[in-house]
């Protein structure tokens, strides 16, 4: 079966919490520059997803899966396909979402921050079908090893994102999923760890300078303008 480009955890200018310099149609764009065949666009607490965006990607090789960056007890989980109209403020609420047509995924779960989920994955460990392995790592400084641990001791698929703020992020980590090109069999492709990881380890410059505009992208726009 033939592998699918994929990167599932992305942002983009209409994000209300981060300030990103590209639209989602932008983003698309790049994304099919860069070969990609699936994608999600998960901007913080809502989704960036509609119909003329759908065949926007498709006319461009993609398949656009709906998603979202939710905060669940001031921790990041990525649902993609979340149901409509259903609030999730807690891990109790994100156990109502579990369902075949839904893919819940633990972001950069042990990355330093406090929206990171550390001890409540394991604590929550049933309710994700995937973890994150995030592009943001260099050969001495790789937050994403007890995410590998944790996927060989229990058998949890990994998923190799960009987590992209920026367009230069894309491509670097990313997933080879083998299934047919549509959102169900994906996930079902995803759940029997029929993925692949892709990805390089950033050189300390890079990683610096990522890490400077990520952290200028954060500021209060005030600030940035001074």
């Amino acid at each position: 079966m033939k592998a699918l480009k994929a990167d599932l955890h992305l942002h983009t200018a209409e994000d209300p919490v981060d300030r990103v310099g590209y639209t989602a149609k932008e983003l698309i764009a790049k994304a099919a520059d860069e070969g990609f065949e699936v994608i999600s666009i998960t901007n913080h607490q809502q989704m960036t997803f509609s119909q003329d965006l759908f065949f926007y990607a498709k006319e461009r090789g993609i398949l656009l899966i709906p998603g979202m960056e939710m905060t669940v007890q001031r921790r990041h989980v990525l649902v993609l396909n979340p149901p409509s109209h259903k609030a999730c403020s807690d891990f109790f609420s994100l156990s109502k979402l579990r369902r075949p047509e839904t893919l819940i995924i633990a972001p950069h779960p042990y990355f330093p921050g406090t929206t990171s989920l550390n001890g409540y994955l394991l604590k929550h460990l049933n309710l994700f079908d995937a973890l994150e392995y995030s592009h943001f790592y260099s050969p001495m400084i790789n937050f994403n090893q007890k995410a590998g641990e944790l996927s060989q001791s229990f058998g949890l698929p990994l998923v190799g994102t960009s987590d992209a703020h920026l367009l230069s992020q894309l491509g670097n980590t990313y997933s080879l999923i083998y299934a047919e090109k549509n959102m169900e069999a994906v996930f079902a492709a995803i759940r029997r760890n029929m993925v692949k990881v892709i990805s390089r380890p950033l050189k300390h410059l890079e990683m610096g300078l990522i890490a400077a505009r990520l952290f200028r992208m954060r500021l209060p726009s005030i600030m940035v303008r001074q």
